[in-house]
């Protein structure tokens, strides 16, 4: 792998520098460069991660909402089965 990220730092043309790093030295990069993260506050539910496949707040807040609607759902989901 050094060969390789010699032989890429030796041929460059796009005043681009490879190393062979770790998950330290990249947090500590980030650190020293004094980027400022945004934080989200508010509630980010309904997620989405397939055409018509919700997650309804897995990583947020409300929960006693949430299981009113997981059990509204089953409800009309076994109505919907018994009318057909």
């Amino acid at each position: 792998m050094e060969k390789v990220i010699s032989y890429i730092n030796s041929n460059n043309k796009v005043n681009m520098k490879v190393l062979m790093s770790t998950p330290g030295r990249y947090v500590d990069a980030l650190k020293s460069a004094n980027i400022s993260w945004p934080v989200y506050y508010n509630d980010m539910f309904p997620y989405s991660d397939e055409k018509d496949d919700f997650w309804s707040g897995f990583y947020s807040s409300r929960p006693a909402s949430k299981e009113h609607v997981k059990q509204g759902s089953a409800s009309l989901h076994a109505a919907n089965l018994l009318f057909a």
